[in-house]
């Protein structure tokens, strides 16, 4: 039987868009290989979910096969009942097929159920997702707060509220809300922006998919251990900033990633594109500290403690439901990897038995803080 050709309708159904009738005929005539009009909807449902075909079609044009196949999956799909599934999806948004296939590419191919898939499709950001927005808006809300609290200019790269209560102060280690409490402020918007635009370009995707509770006790993990790192390994300087918890979320997706490789599209550009930024990274904190005679104030030990956070904690709880047995090991080793971390962090911070490691306690009423803070700049104006 001769290759089918792309029709502009089929039957009395209304005209099918051009690239939708495209993709369809294509991903058919790859499957009706007896040239019959008809494919067993068992090898309908295996291509979809066992190869890359369900990035070749719309997403909603593959839960409706999936469903077709979830109700006979002993029978048959003929030519004119699939052309009335390409003509349902054609009636589905493209920028929502655009959104789904987005949360897929995050989603090992072997969980990609009709149920996840259908909730993509029809996500219509109502609720909104939860943890990543009302960051972005707190963080954003505080910078405002205090760059008109201090009365300075907006400026690219500073200057940071170093007299305010959340701030990491080393000389106040002792308040431990500073661990977390630091990353909402930021020093200069360009600080501000470049960890906005990650956390709504990765981070609300991988909330979407994965639950608000979890990306949340990811971010925080993340900016727990990373103060931790930045206060044992650079003692006298003040941290600010979301980097740490922007690195644990991007991390975390690598070790899923990673745990899930075989089931991952598109991850080799992934794994490239992180591959890249890492480098780049570390490439700046190595020129950063042993070459720049003018340092920035970058902390390039709270972004890996970020980093290390997102791969113990993400490889935990970002886990593949498929549950195969080394990767239970792997999951409970990951969470007591960073558990010890945490433990080893928390005591030498505390107990590090060296004497002027750390600079002196300052032990004035907090309050006093921003009104010496203003005397000072008062002074030098």
């Amino acid at each position: 039987m001769a290759r089918i050709e792309p029709m502009e309708s089929v039957g009395e159904m209304s005209p099918i868009p051009k690239w939708i009738l495209v993709k369809a005929h294509d991903f058919w005539n790859r499957q009706d290989v007896r040239k019959d009009k008809k494919i067993p909807m068992q090898q309908v449902k295996e291509s979809l979910l066992m190869t890359d075909e369900s990035n070749r079609i719309p997403n909603a044009l593959v839960i409706e096969l999936l469903r077709k196949a979830d109700e006979n999956e002993d029978g048959y799909l003929d030519y004119d009942e699939y052309m009335k599934f390409a003509e349902a999806a054609s009636t589905r948004s493209r920028g929502r097929d655009t959104f789904s296939r987005a949360a897929m590419t995050i989603i090992p191919r072997n969980e990609r159920t009709v149920e996840k898939r259908t909730y993509f499709q029809n996500y219509s950001c109502c609720p909104p997702p939860f943890f990543m927005v009302l960051a972005t808006f707190v963080e954003t809300g505080v910078f405002v707060y205090y760059m008109v609290d201090m009365g300075e200019k907006m400026e690219a790269a500073g200057p940071a509220p170093i007299y305010s209560p959340l701030i990491y102060n080393p000389k106040r280690r002792y308040e431990c809300w500073r661990y977390l409490s630091y990353a909402l402020i930021h020093s200069g918007y360009m600080h501000l922006i470049n960890n906005l635009v990650v956390q709504f370009v990765l981070g609300i995707i991988l909330e979407v998919v994965h639950g608000w509770w979890r990306i949340g006790t990811i971010y925080l993990s993340g900016v727990l251990f990373g103060a931790l790192a930045q206060s044992i390994s650079d003692p006298d300087s003040y941290l600010a900033g979301a980097s740490a918890g922007v690195f644990s979320v991007e991390y975390a997706h690598l070790g899923n990633m990673l745990m899930n490789w075989s089931q991952m599209e598109f991850r080799w550009l992934q794994l490239v594109v992180i591959i890249v930024l890492s480098f780049s990274d570390v490439g700046f904190a190595v020129w950063d500290i042993y070459f720049n005679g003018n340092k920035t104030k970058t902390g390039h030990a709270a972004h890996l403690g970020g980093a290390i956070a997102g791969m113990t904690v993400g490889t935990y709880i970002l886990r593949n439901f498929e549950k195969r047995k080394w990767e239970k090991y792997c999951w409970w080793a990951s969470l007591l990897v960073y558990l010890v971390l945490i433990a080893v962090g928390i005591i030498l911070s505390a107990t590090l038995p060296v004497p002027g490691y750390f600079p002196s306690n300052d032990n004035a009423p907090i309050w006093n803080a921003r009104t010496y803070f203003f005397e000072e700049k008062n002074r030098t104006h």
